[in-house]
């Protein structure tokens, strides 16, 4: 349970940290990433997933790290979320060439996925 917790704690940080970077300064993912902002919708686009959805999945790590009954639902949420992130980078490496933005980023999810599925699989079968 402890580990659980602290996974969620973690990815909550990451997530809502990064998260409110981004909302408040667009231009700082966009330049690690390589894309210019040419206009308001990407900026607006950057903006919303970048910051807006990164940060309340990082809140929602915070609250569901906060109640026991609420870890293992946040593993599998993490599980999902970062095992996607990690499978759509991956899949886009292979096929588009590599970055050390990227190749970064995809060690931080494969991890967090890895430790997620290791702490879901600890917990068991429970509710």
């Amino acid at each position: 349970m402890l580990l659980g917790r602290i996974i969620l704690i973690l990815t909550g940080a990451s997530f809502a940290g990064y998260g409110v970077a981004c909302l408040l300064n667009p231009e700082l993912p966009a330049g690690y990433i390589g894309i210019e902002l040419s206009g308001v919708s990407g900026t607006v686009e950057v903006v919303a997933m970048y910051g807006g959805l990164q940060g309340a999945f990082g809140l929602l790590c915070f609250y569901l790290a906060a109640a026991p009954e609420r870890v293992r639902s946040g593993l599998i949420l993490v599980l999902v979320i970062c095992g996607g992130l990690a499978f759509g980078r991956g899949f886009g490496l292979l096929v588009h060439g590599t970055s050390s933005y990227n190749l970064g980023a995809l060690a931080y999810e494969m991890t967090t996925t890895a430790l997620a599925g290791l702490s879901v699989r600890r917990l068991g079968s429970g509710v």
